[in-house]
């Protein structure tokens, strides 16, 4: 951590990954979380640029990437088959 404000900023989004878990549903230890995010600016010409990037706890280093990496394959394993349930109600 590279100062006071980013190490309160992480504990803050924690603390809020946490409280939102457990409105969610979920019980037990928070263990690991990821966050992944984009962002979309424009240049001076009018170009626009996509930003895309994870947040992990305490700014990284403390999740390997294995685990780090099991946990999004998982989660997007279960995003598809929610989508693949989805369209197979769809009978348009």
């Amino acid at each position: 951590m590279s100062s006071p404000e980013l190490k309160a900023a992480y504990q803050r989004l924690a603390e809020a990954i946490e409280a939102t878990a457990r409105l969610e549903g979920a019980e037990g230890v928070l263990t690991e979380w990821v966050v992944v995010f984009s962002t979309q600016r424009y240049t001076d010409d009018g170009d626009a640029i996509t930003q895309v990037g994870t947040t992990l706890p305490d700014g990284g280093g403390q999740l390997p990437y294995h685990r780090l990496m099991g946990l999004l394959d998982y989660a997007l394993t279960r995003c598809r088959a929610v989508i693949a349930s989805d369209d197979e109600g769809d009978e348009s």
